[in-house]
């Protein structure tokens, strides 16, 4: 016997915990959600948040909006359903009015120009669906409403602001889920009926969304699922593959495993989170274990830092390029610029950790190297002397003129002068993409296909991007999913609930749905405002019902 009841029960409160948990309230559900860890926010709040968009989004005629989900439907090379894809583009014209209704503003993302930070708005840009596309980067705005100084905490504490007041939503931190419960039949395995507690009680609900992040701090699953290579994270450590065992006992199916978002950057000996590379000057090369140059080092998508970085070496069936070390002289470092972008990750986020001027502290401790000549530059890196000699004399060689083999733009081309500065770097996960596959209803599948009646998913547990990420959807993911799926359990709560009678002593979903909003959204006026409430992708049903 359960030791309570809720309509809905979302497992994780980063963003599309939160998103997922503020729809179904929204909707009149009563919401209980519950955090492993004792700090709330996940990945999302240490996030940059950026999102990328097409350039109409605020346009009735949305005419970007079918040419987006084509491209990301190629971008996925059949990795995931055009239906999700169409699913996702539709709630993507909506989330800026979601957003700005909570109270947070919407604002294109001026980057300022970094060599190792490259996120292009379209990522894939010779696809044949990619010709003429419009598309930026946007996030929340800091404003009085929204003061925290990055984008991903001020998403995460205006969502958190409007739950901490909901009168039917109930957060618990500290909480360890053991199992999802689901019936079982004599037909098979049944519909999910609530979640089963550490501490071993039972808590019932007519649907459980799972929201609870992926494996990024779980090194058996790094290895096995992304290879046997030192990766690590930027994100938050509680991130140690919960929902993929949850999603394995509850039966549901998994797709996107191998899939993941990851930028080269520090990571400190000894440590799991570390922080995202941003250089502010051009003279630096990446060089691996034979102090060779491999890549167009301006040009590495800062999603691609692990996949782009990978390849083995078919001899020994190590990784080719491990250890990579980036080499660079006194600009990027004496002008009193950070080699480190300070705009995200949990080690700047959360742990507040200020990186030092000139890195004197850094390299004090052994994390940067400085030498003054190249035999010293070789004895602390322990590369080979003679081999970065010549690559440094080819480096330097090179001028506008010349051809450049990895095809770096002719304003990058500076030579490298002593002193030297290096650090050693390694990928780093923004975020994992596999878990349980979903559908374009959020529902989540088991091996046959078929749907898990009550199980949601949403965020980067399952996420939809498989074959390859188009830069900067993760996290309108969270909030896209997050909603789609905190609708469809509400909605399937009050289904359960017709012909029930006392099922909560404040009523039913239907009636608490139509006293005070539990947030302060003027429902009618956010009908006529928001951007897709007839669909342009088939009719997809409006993810707020007035």
């Amino acid at each position: 016997m359960a030791n309570e009841h809720f309509d809905v029960i979302v497992l994780g409160y980063g963003s599309a915990g939160a998103n997922a948990a503020l729809q179904a309230a929204h909707l009149g559900a009563r919401v209980l959600i519950l955090e492993k860890h004792t700090e709330a926010g996940g990945n999302s709040f240490v996030s940059s948040a950026n999102m990328t968009m097409p350039t109409d989004f605020h346009k009735k005629t949305k005419s970007d909006g079918r040419q987006f989900a084509a491209y990301l439907e190629e971008v996925s090379q059949d990795t995931t359903p055009k239906k999700v894809i169409d699913a996702f583009v539709e709630g993507l014209y909506e989330l800026p009015s979601w957003l700005e209704v909570l109270g947070g503003e919407f604002e294109e993302n001026q980057f300022k120009r970094m060599w190792t930070y490259y996120i292009p708005a379209v990522t894939f840009p010779n696809l044949d669906s990619a010709n003429d596309i419009d598309l930026k980067i946007y996030h929340i705005k800091q404003t009085e409403r929204c003061p925290a100084p990055t984008a991903g905490r001020r998403v995460w504490e205006l969502l958190d602001s409007h739950l901490q007041q909901a009168p039917n939503v109930e957060i618990r931190t500290g909480v360890n889920v053991r199992a999802i419960n689901r019936e079982h039949t004599n037909a098979g395995r049944g519909r999910i009926t609530g979640v089963h507690l550490d501490n071993g009680t039972d808590i019932s609900a007519s649907a459980v969304v799972m929201a609870c992040g992926g494996f990024e701090a779980d090194t058996g699953l790094k290895r096995d699922l992304l290879g046997p290579r030192r990766i690590g994270l930027l994100g938050s450590p509680a991130n140690q593959g919960d929902g993929l065992r949850l999603a394995a006992k509850a039966g549901a199916k998994t797709w996107h495993q191998s899939a993941e978002a990851s930028v080269l950057g520090f990571l400190p000996p000894g440590d799991d989170t570390g922080f995202a590379l941003a250089l502010s000057h051009p003279s630096f090369i990446f060089v691996n274990q034979k102090a060779q140059r491999f890549i167009n080092e301006a040009k590495l998508e800062s999603h691609r830092g692990h996949s782009d970085t990978a390849a083995l070496d078919h001899e020994s069936g190590k990784y080719a390029n491990d250890p990579i070390w980036l080499i660079m002289d006194g600009a990027n470092i004496e002008d009193q610029a950070k080699p480190v972008l300070e705009i995200f990750s949990h080690r700047i986020v959360r742990e507040g950790y200020e990186w030092s001027e000139h890195s004197a502290q850094e390299i004090e401790k052994g994390w940067g190297k400085k030498a003054e000549s190249i035999a010293e530059l070789a004895k602390q890196t322990g590369l080979s002397e003679e081999a970065l000699k010549r690559t440094l004399e080819q480096w330097n060689g090179i001028d506008e003129e010349s051809e450049e083999p990895f095809g770096r733009p002719s304003e990058s081309l500076r030579p490298i002068h002593p002193p030297f500065y290096a650090i050693q770097l390694t990928p780093l996960l923004y975020n994992t993409q596999g878990g349980p596959q979903r559908d374009e209803r959020a529902q989540i599948l088991d091996p046959d296909g078929d749907v898990i009646e009550g199980l949601y998913g949403a965020g980067e547990l399952g996420s939809v991007w498989g074959h390859a990420y188009q830069s900067s959807t993760n996290f309108s993911e969270t909030i896209v999913f997050g909603r789609i799926a905190g609708r469809e359990a509400a909605a399937l709560a009050a289904k359960r609930q017709q012909g029930v009678k006392d099922v909560n002593p404040d009523g039913t979903i239907a009636e608490r749905a139509q006293k005070d909003p539990p947030i302060a959204i003027d429902r009618r006026e956010f009908q006529q405002e928001r951007m897709g409430a007839s669909g342009f992708l088939g009719g997809q049903e409006a993810a707020m019902n007035a």
